[in-house]
């Protein structure tokens, strides 16, 4: 990655960090949001804060750690006096195994761990009457030696004096740091918390862009760029719902996990067996073949022949077929099921993305919103833009049935299925509901309806729905997961 003249801000440290460690901090700068935001916050408060964050995170991401034994610049003593107490901390050592050599962890922990210390001087300068004046008289000498070597023009005698000044604040700065920081447990609780959030941020964003495979969530994130990475964590912190649509995704990805499972088995079941040579549906008495040395070699003939004995593919599923449609009721009254609908539709868009089929996301209230997913996948932008996005407003039925027809009769989703889900009621014509059943039976697709509430009316979805099911609520719902 190419940085700018102005993006080399990671120079001086108080750690054994090397050109590489320093870099690599001034890239994950330049890519997070967070890592930006509280370095200029934090830049405001406290001189070389900047610095006080490379170093943070060089210890937590570092194999081993530790602290300069040549002299340290007087300006940096505060931080010095900082990452000497960080690094006697028991806890610290043990946390760093969660964050070692792991550019998102240790980005994430240093974004939390530094908006912790930052909140911690704040509230030490309040409190604190000496904390304070020695904060204000360095920030004040450290402005103003910037101001001088910006403008060059102060005379050498001046600049001396302004230096010296500079150094005894830095070092009063870094006498206070350390009284108010000896006897306290102040820097291990901040680092325990610390690990905990970043760690539980993680596991949301495993949750997010995790598929219905078992074990998938740590394959799935390494797929994902940094960057990308980044932006999702910052979304998670911005948007108190977004955590709750992260845990419902997890739970309706489990749910969608076992459903495939057991349609999966019934699929075998009803399909019986035929003869081929795809090692994946070998029945397992042709596997025990291969270690068996006198049918080795006739199996090794037949599986060239295609004559071996394999699991049919050929399913009688009714669905799960072609590409999938999902029409989400968005209208005001689903507001209160929000988090929960939208892990839905993560979990339905994983079974396409496993699968590699197509999907279509109409949302819909007055209006509809069409979204579609090539083979189910998704960007991190289209998550946290969803995540975000909420219609409101009334239920009409017809613009995200019509909308579902238009892709039908264009060539990427012809045999689609449609899921359709709502808690209420619309009306819609008896030409368009006869149009629909008959373009239904031409282009041979299916439309199963979820009703969400208890008193829903279902006079009009059972109109143009093969099945239809009641649900108090989305966890009701997984008849959806077979698809």
């Amino acid at each position: 990655m190419f940085l700018r003249k102005h993006e080399i801000v990671y120079k001086n440290s108080t750690v054994n960090a090397d050109a590489f460690d320093k870099r690599r901090f001034n890239e994950l700068l330049k890519m997070s949001k967070g890592l930006k935001e509280i370095k200029s916050n934090g830049d405001a408060v406290f001189p070389l804060f900047s610095q006080l964050m490379g170093d943070i995170w060089s210890a937590l991401y570092k194999s081993k750690p530790d602290l300069i034994t040549d002299e340290i610049p007087k300006e940096l003593l505060p931080n010095y006096s900082y990452m000497e107490k960080v690094m006697a901390e028991e806890l610290f050592k043990g946390s760093r195994e969660l964050t070692k050599l792991d550019d998102l962890s240790s980005a994430l922990s240093t974004i939390s761990f530094s908006n912790q210390v930052l909140d911690w001087i704040n509230e030490e300068a309040k409190n604190n009457g000496e904390f304070k004046n020695a904060l204000e008289k360095a920030m004040e000498s450290y402005n103003q030696q910037k101001n001088d070597e910006g403008e060059n023009t102060t005379e050498n005698k001046n600049q001396q004096q302004g230096s010296n000044e500079h150094e005894n604040n830095m070092q009063q700065l870094a006498d206070q740091l350390e009284s108010s920081l000896t006897g306290t447990n102040t820097i291990g609780s901040m680092l325990q918390e610390s690990i905990k959030e970043s760690q539980q941020k993680k596991e949301n964003m495993q949750k997010i862009l995790s598929g219905i495979t078992s074990g998938s969530s740590s394959a799935e994130m390494e797929k994902v760029p940094l960057r990308d990475k980044f932006e999702l964590a910052q979304a998670l912190e911005k948007n108190p719902n977004f955590k709750k649509i992260s845990d419902w995704a997890g739970k309706f990805k489990q749910l969608a996990r076992s459903k495939q499972k057991v349609k999966h088995k019934e699929t075998v079941n009803r399909s019986g067996v035929t003869i081929g040579n795809e090692i994946e549906r070998l029945l397992p008495s042709e596997m025990a073949n291969m270690a068996i040395p006198a049918a080795k070699n006739d199996f090794v003939r037949r599986l060239s022949e295609s004559q071996t004995m394999v699991y049919n593919k050929k399913g009688k599923d009714k669905l799960g077929k072609g590409p999938i449609i999902l029409c989400l009721d968005e209208s005001g009254s689903m507001r209160n099921l929000e988090s929960q609908s939208k892990g839905f539709a993560l979990a339905i868009m994983s079974i396409a993305q496993k699968q590699k089929r197509d999907f279509a996301l109409i949302s819909f209230s007055n209006n509809a919103n069409v979204t579609v997913f090539p083979k189910g996948k998704s960007d991190v932008k289209d998550i946290i833009k969803f995540a975000k996005s909420f219609m409101s407003g009334g239920t009409n039925f017809f613009a995200p049935l019509k909308n579902a027809l238009q892709l039908i009769n264009g060539s990427r989703f012809k045999n689609a299925d449609i899921i359709f889900v709502t808690d209420g009621e619309a009306n819609l014509t008896k030409e368009f509901i006869e149009e629909f059943n008959k373009i239904k039976v031409q282009k041979k697709f299916q439309c199963l309806s979820i009703l969400i509430g208890s008193n829903v009316n279902e006079e009009t979805v059972s109109k143009f729905s093969d099945n239809t099911v009641k649900a108090k609520d989305f966890t009701q719902a997984d008849k959806a997961f077979e698809v």
